[in-house]
């Protein structure tokens, strides 16, 4: 199939309206963005981000219309498995960048403007569980037999280094929010850490895409505190929650983690 054809927007609602019937497989997203990559190399490269404990491969795309680096703006989606609409929302992202620039003006002026780094699936096999058997899975695949023979993953959200196992996380190995028997335990969270530190020097937003709340959420979630650009984030979360009103009419809270969930130490403590 081809690229236009993977999703117009008409498709993509039906599947959207459908999705928890239809489901969506994850080496079909891999070959949605190898098709990407081939047909528009000038502007999509595949990125090979890790192999999952289970095997399969984490895949991402960069989006840029020029080499070098420009101010980066990063997507992960599906961290949390049962959370299908986040990868369907990040492969809806894909397309519309890519289908958009030069047609599109304000998409255009994005493309060039930023290079966009997006990964629609960074929990695989936990997807894959969710799909086939455990409509609820939340976490990895993981297994630890040292740890716990018999209850299997962590939750990826949870298994950053920075505070890691502190508020909002659970050191037994059968909780849902149990952050790993140590930090970066999960090859997934390997990749995106050393895909973010070593490939993107010029890092200006890092978005998670997850499917609850209507929420948009800033750092801290480990404290209260606000961190010192909490002005920045707060106008910019402004901003995007009237978008989303004035296109959708969706209304959405934003504040840090701790103020508007709970504490939790995740990728944006």
């Amino acid at each position: 199939y081809s690229l236009i054809r993977f999703a117009t927007d008409e498709e993509l609602a039906k599947w959207l309206a459908h999705i928890e019937d239809i489901g969506y497989y994850v080496d079909k997203m891999a070959d949605f963005m190898r098709m990407a990559a081939r047909q528009k190399p000038d502007l999509v490269t595949l990125l090979n981000i890790s192999e999952t404990f289970e095997g399969r491969t984490m895949y991402g795309v960069k989006i840029s219309s020029s080499e070098g680096f420009r101010p980066a703006i990063f997507v992960d989606a599906g961290i949390h498995a049962r959370e299908w609409i986040a990868p369907a929302v990040a492969l809806y992202m894909i397309r519309r960048l890519i289908t958009g620039y030069g047609t599109d003006p304000k998409i255009t002026r994005s493309v060039e403007k930023f290079d966009w780094y997006i990964v629609p699936e960074a929990n695989p096999d936990g997807y894959e569980y969710s799909r086939l058997s455990d409509r609820l899975w939340r976490k990895t695949r993981s297994r630890n037999t040292t740890v716990n023979k018999w209850c299997v993953g962590a939750d990826a959200n949870r298994n950053w280094g920075h505070r890691w196992g502190e508020a909002g996380a659970n050191r037994s190995p059968c909780s849902n929010i149990y952050a790993g028997s140590r930090p970066f335990s999960e090859p997934e969270i390997v990749g995106l850490r050393d895909l973010v530190t070593w490939q993107i020097p010029n890092l200006v937003i890092y978005a998670s895409l997850h499917s609850y709340g209507q929420l948009l959420l800033s750092p801290w979630g480990y404290t209260q505190a606000r961190p010192d650009n909490y002005l920045d984030q707060r106008n910019a979360a402004r901003i995007a929650v009237s978008a989303i009103q004035n296109t959708t009419g969706a209304t959405y809270n934003y504040g840090t983690i701790a103020e508007l969930m709970c504490k939790a130490t995740d990728r944006f403590t």
